[in-house]
């Protein structure tokens, strides 16, 4: 072992984060671009979590609801999430191919139009 020391060009000294190692060949953070990838799909899974209080609120605002297990509620709302996120998906299709960055009503609409289990939405956002 004594004749390995200084062989790899990797300074294993941890940064402020404790995660990033700098390659003294090439100078470049080894470990950092998995790193801000794990933080953009964090930061994305963050942005569409519904409160699970509200939800369950919600839910015991039906009368027929009297008591709701914080099992049924989470799947309530993961599922609600996972509504919202596909609704979005198929409505930011419209909004790309009228060349336009912002989501507007007019996209969720042709959304509900075009997909069949969307049917049921049809008319809701005409009020």
């Amino acid at each position: 072992m004594e004749g390995t020391e200084g062989t790899d060009n990797t300074d294993h000294t941890d940064d402020l984060a404790g995660n990033n190692w700098k390659d003294h060949a090439s100078g470049k953070e080894v470990g950092s671009a998995q790193e801000e990838t794990e933080h953009e799909e964090e930061k994305s899974e963050r942005i569409l979590r519904l409160p699970l209080a509200r939800v369950k609120h919600i839910m015991k605002i039906d009368p027929d609801v009297h008591f709701a297990s914080q099992e049924a509620v989470f799947l309530i709302t993961k599922s609600t999430e996972l509504f919202i996120e596909s609704l979005a998906k198929e409505a930011y299709t419209y909004t790309t191919q009228g060349k336009r960055r912002t989501l507007q009503k007019k996209d969720v609409d042709n959304a509900i139009e075009s997909a069949d289990c969307l049917a049921f939405l049809e008319g809701v956002l005409d009020t």
